[in-house]
């Protein structure tokens, strides 16, 4: 696995630092380093996320969107049932 850091998060990684979860990734030069999770792209985070073991949906959204990606997948709410709403008879 091939993960990779947003430049963007790298230039100010002091503002995402705090996970205390590090992986080693490569960098726009196309060194390799060892960084917190947080510095990590969109697609890497997701691909990290899933080698860590099955496909939970909802968890990995909820990680996405604690460090700033917002949702990792798309539709990936469980099917809710209706709602049922009786009306009051008199």
């Amino acid at each position: 696995m091939n993960l990779k850091i947003d430049p963007t998060r790298w230039a100010n990684k002091e503002d995402w630092e705090g996970t205390g979860i590090y992986v080693r990734a490569t960098f726009d030069d196309g060194t390799w380093g060892v960084v917190e999770i947080s510095h990590l792209d969109k697609a890497s985070l997701l691909n990290w996320l899933k080698s860590t073991g099955g496909d939970n949906r909802l968890a990995e959204n909820c990680v996405g969107i604690l460090l700033g990606h917002g949702h990792l997948h798309e539709n990936s709410l469980p099917q809710l049932p209706p709602t049922y709403n009786p009306v009051p008879t008199s």
